[in-house]
């Protein structure tokens, strides 16, 4: 007696182990499974927050380099060409805030653009081109931006401004630097063919 109940107690048991076993294999197989690795986790929208706090990153990083105001000039002159459709034969320095005028020549007229601090296009106005212009343009080779890296590369300093100029019957760019390398405000005249420094007075 104290035998069979002893084979019937085991037997129960085992059979207890196997049907939560199975019941157990059934549930984790129903049940679907959270994926918590990285890549299956959503990344939270952005708030408001965090694009001020990516703008106030960006500008620091703009206020801890300083500002180049030929590199402004020279990306004011791009952005001028591109919106006009023409060539920038004027350039000059907008009240030393960081804006800049263009003037495009485009065919018979010139187009005055407006950029700003941060390569915007601020505004145009048309006008017509002068007839001395159009004519130095024409027989140019040398574009105001390389006259400008060449004037830099002769005596340093910061660009100021640049013009068209006639200079004893060849036409130049005249461009005006501050700040050079000997503490003076300069005037390099590069040939608007060769692209050679003619002259640089203080």
């Amino acid at each position: 007696m104290r035998k069979t109940r002893t084979t019937t107690l085991a037997t129960v048991l085992a059979l207890g182990l196997t049907l939560a076993a199975c019941g157990g294999a059934d549930d984790t197989a129903d049940s679907p499974t959270a994926d918590t690795s990285p890549s299956a986790v959503p990344a939270p929208a952005p708030t408001e927050e965090d694009a001020d706090d990516d703008r106030a990153t960006d500008e620091d990083t703009d206020a801890g380099g300083s500002f180049d105001p030929t590199a402004s000039g020279l990306a004011a002159v791009d952005v001028a060409e591109t919106e006009a459709g023409g060539t920038a034969y004027q350039l000059d320095d907008e009240d030393g805030d960081g804006g800049w005028e263009v003037d495009v020549a485009l065919e018979d007229r010139s187009v005055e653009v407006t950029v700003g601090p941060d390569s915007q296009v601020l505004g145009t106005e048309d006008d017509d081109l002068d007839d001395e212009d159009r004519a130095a343009l024409d027989a140019a080779t040398v574009p105001l931006a390389e006259a400008v890296q060449t004037a830099v590369a002769e005596v340093g300093g910061q660009l100021d401004g640049v013009e068209l100029d006639d200079e004893d019957g060849t036409w130049v760019w005249e461009v005006s630097l501050d700040d050079t390398d000997g503490g003076d405000d300069v005037e390099v005249t590069v040939s608007t063919t060769t692209g050679e420094v003619v002259s640089a007075d203080a």
